[in-house]
């Protein structure tokens, strides 16, 4: 009987394991296509003219996208948008460089079509960029909410 109850057990957390580490060969490229998006997103952090390129870019692309595999993410995106607005216009420079650097890489990460899933592929176009995205709003949560505070108190 105990038995029978443990494999019931190991069945239940099997499924949640093989969900988080879906794919180990696409987690790498995931990682080495964000490590790319890092590397030029620091060629884009003392540029203002580039952050408002990137910027209207995404913004354009964020007015097409679905909302749905994002989630919780969605309102984090959206600031993440302001806030590059806001750094490159020189109204907002309270976000520490390496959290800038990791909000603009998911940002080009978004808006590169190409990426390790294509965004024009029904149902599964969008998951990596929201899996990214997630990424992004776990290093950079405190910067993002520090900034939405600072919208709410500059209106």
């Amino acid at each position: 009987m105990r038995k029978a109850k443990k494999k019931t057990g190991s069945r239940k957390k099997k499924p949640a394991a093989t969900k988080e580490n879906q794919s180990p060969v696409l987690k790498e490229r995931l990682e080495a296509e964000f490590a790319q998006a890092v590397k030029s997103a620091k060629t884009y952090v003392g540029n203002p003219q580039r952050l408002q390129s990137l910027f209207q870019e995404a913004a354009k692309q964020a007015a097409s996208m679905p909302k749905d595999p994002f989630a919780e993410t969605w309102p984090y995106f959206q600031a993440m948008l302001r806030l590059i607005r806001a750094y490159s216009e020189g109204k907002y420079r309270d976000v520490p460089e390496s959290t800038l650097v990791v909000i603009v890489a998911a940002i080009i990460y978004v808006v590169n079509p190409l990426d390790v899933i294509p965004d024009a592929l029904p149902a599964l176009g969008f998951l990596d960029d929201a899996t990214v995205l997630a990424l992004a709003v776990r290093r950079a949560r405190q910067a993002l909410d520090d900034f939405m505070t600072w919208e709410t108190a500059a209106s």
